[in-house]
């Protein structure tokens, strides 16, 4: 049973988004820094649910992959950063990068999940 909601978790991490939301209510964060703190805490969930989505979908695994693409995502924002501003602000780089790769995962979960729908119809059919 718990193998079943660590799964439902991981593979609809929205859940643990909505979830971690009410907490922020419960503990006091104000209404602004809620979303950003669940956003934040949901981040590495998205990545793991994102690599079992390839692995489901195409039976591979493709960790370096991911981690080439977010390092690629985190150098583009420092370039970014270097060329607008005089002084190099590490945590404005580090927030909205990090902000950046659950934009980014969101879209690659929502883009896998209906992907694997449609390879599985696919597979059926034949």
């Amino acid at each position: 049973m718990l193998t079943n909601i660590l799964g439902a978790l991981l593979l609809f991490p929205f859940i643990i988004l909505v979830v971690l939301i009410i907490v922020a209510k419960k503990i006091g964060l104000p209404k602004k820094k809620r979303i950003g703190w669940a956003v934040d805490w949901t981040t590495p969930f998205m990545v793991l649910t994102v690599l079992i989505l390839i692995r489901a979908i195409w039976d591979a695994w493709l960790p370096i992959l991911l981690i080439g693409i977010l390092c690629l995502v985190a150098i583009g924002f420092a370039v970014i950063e270097r060329s607008r501003e005089k002084e190099f602000r590490t945590s404005w780089v580090l927030r909205r990068t990090w902000r950046a790769y659950f934009l980014l995962l969101t879209t690659a979960y929502f883009l896998l999940f209906i992907t694997g729908i449609t390879v599985q119809i696919i597979r059926y059919v034949n």
